[in-house]
């Protein structure tokens, strides 16, 4: 019966990972989409990956997989659906043997239809990989305290060694397993005494990318300091970024504009979850504890390292949201009493499928709507028509769908914008012009005065048009 049923919940798993699949691709999508299918795997992991911030794990199987599958919507998403299949099975495994068969059921079906699961099993990009490698990890870590034996460790050393080489907050883990351990020291010794052998030979496995590491590093610490609010943008060290954390854990990428209104109405679920972990809290054990750790502790340590360096954001932690759906099933299961046990997971499943509901028939919480931005520019384009973005370079997500039809251009010489060092560049591109399209994308971060915009107006254009586009913002028409 509970293969049947767990046949069920995978079934369900895969079909909402599909539906709204074909989405637009967003920025960081098609800016590992055109790099894969412009590099060599060599450019890749010495040249792209510094950049990127991330290791280059991802990147080979991205570029191996759009090589034999093509490099579509679809094509491009579907490993992240698969490694999320992956995912589900190995938290119904991992639950299995920290508590029993009921609660890795409910487990399962939890993180089947959670909202933000969903959402990352359709994006071409590493957190699914990291989250997979780690439950895969996680897998052999809880093997290896509920038996010890020479094959968990093996499995342990690879997996978390390939875990290592796809994402950085992932990290974090290696302190969780071995506070775990010296916390329980006197129950799992023989552990302890292996672990840090294991944790050496990962070192040593991860050496060639280490080497690398101090030059990227010094990248992205550059780029913090050319840009202090892009640093927000991508994870700073701030209270709400902490709390903002375990409402998308729960609710997914929905959002509202007034954040009062948004605090309301999150606040009646963020009692009920508060209700589950303390429910939780009746079936913990020394090795079930284990789960807490997994969700808290590498939360805590990056919003510590975001003060530093900004890493923190919620998406970044999708490794860690199999253990708060297992913290959620331990609850349901935790009374011995079936009308409470069936209401909570009523309320539970309600919450998952009414918000992943929202996100896969809403455009407003699906991803930035390049398809129609580019459709609509190059559409209504002719031979003195140009594409311009408030950056140094042409935009990737308008570059994969625009495939060279008409002429683009990234007007400024820095990350922000300078009058005086642009000027010369944005006559240079629309000399000869007479038709003129702006994107306001970033433009917040990057001229935040619309001196572009004000450039254009004394070069004589005239804004005749302008389009709203999801997640893409304003796209402005010029006409001389």
């Amino acid at each position: 019966m509970t293969k049947r049923m767990f046949l069920l919940v995978f079934l369900i798993a895969a079909l909402l990972r599909t539906v709204s699949i074909n989405q637009s691709l967003w920025l960081d999508e098609a800016i590992n989409l055109n790099a894969v299918r412009a590099s060599s795997f060599k450019n890749l992991i010495f040249d792209y990956s510094l950049g990127d911030f991330h290791p280059p794990l991802y990147h080979v199987l991205l570029k191996s997989w759009v090589t034999l599958f093509g490099s579509s919507e679809i094509s491009a998403r579907f490993p992240s659906v698969i490694l999320a299949l992956g995912t589900i099975f190995l938290t119904y495994r991992i639950t299995k043997i920290l508590f029993d068969k009921k609660t890795a059921l409910i487990s399962s079906i939890l993180l089947a239809t959670a909202p933000l699961h969903i959402y990352y099993s359709q994006e071409a990009r590493m957190y699914m990989l990291a989250a997979f490698l780690t439950t895969l990890s996680v897998y052999f870590f809880v093997s290896l305290i509920q038996r010890e034996r020479l094959i968990f460790w093996i499995g342990f050393i690879t997996s978390t060694a390939l875990l290592l080489y796809t994402d950085y907050l992932p990290y974090l883990l290696l302190p969780t397993y071995g506070l775990f351990l010296l916390l329980n020291r006197k129950k799992f010794k023989s552990q302890l005494i292996s672990f840090f052998p294991s944790v050496i030979i990962v070192f040593i496995i991860l050496i060639p990318w280490l080497i690398l590491f101090p030059k990227q590093l010094h990248i992205g610490l550059s780029a913090k300091a050319a840009s202090p609010a892009w640093a927000q943008v991508v994870g700073g060290g701030e209270f709400k970024n902490l709390l903002l954390t375990f409402v998308k854990f729960t609710i997914g990428r929905i959002s509202y504009s007034q954040k009062t209104i948004y605090a309301l109405l999150f606040a009646p679920l963020g009692l009920f979850v508060t209700a589950l972990f303390a429910f939780s809290l009746f079936r913990i054990s020394a090795k079930r504890s284990f789960v807490y750790f997994w969700l808290f502790l590498p939360i805590i340590l990056a919003f510590i390292t975001s003060y530093f360096i900004p890493v923190f954001s919620y998406f970044r932690f999708i490794f860690a949201l199999p253990a708060f759906y297992i913290i959620w099933a331990a609850a349901i299961n935790s009374l011995n009493w079936t009308p409470l046990t069936r209401l909570l997971l009523t309320i539970a499943l309600a919450l998952n499928l009414g918000t992943s509901f929202i996100y896969l028939t809403n455009p407003k919480f699906q991803r930035e709507d390049w398809r129609s931005a580019t459709a609509y520019v190059t559409g209504n384009s002719d031979a003195k028509t140009i594409t311009l973005f408030e950056s140094e370079f042409s935009i990737s997500p308008f570059d994969y769908y625009n495939t060279g039809k008409i002429p683009t251009a990234g007007v400024l010489t820095s990350f922000t914008a300078d009058l005086n060092k642009f000027k010369p560049k944005l006559e240079a591109s629309i000399r000869e012009k007479n038709k003129v399209y702006l994107f306001q994308y970033l433009s917040g971060i990057t001229d935040s005065q619309g001196l572009v915009f004000q450039e254009l107006t004394k070069d004589g254009f005239v804004n005749t048009q302008t389009k709203d586009f999801p997640g893409v913002g304003f796209v402005y028409e010029f006409k001389r």
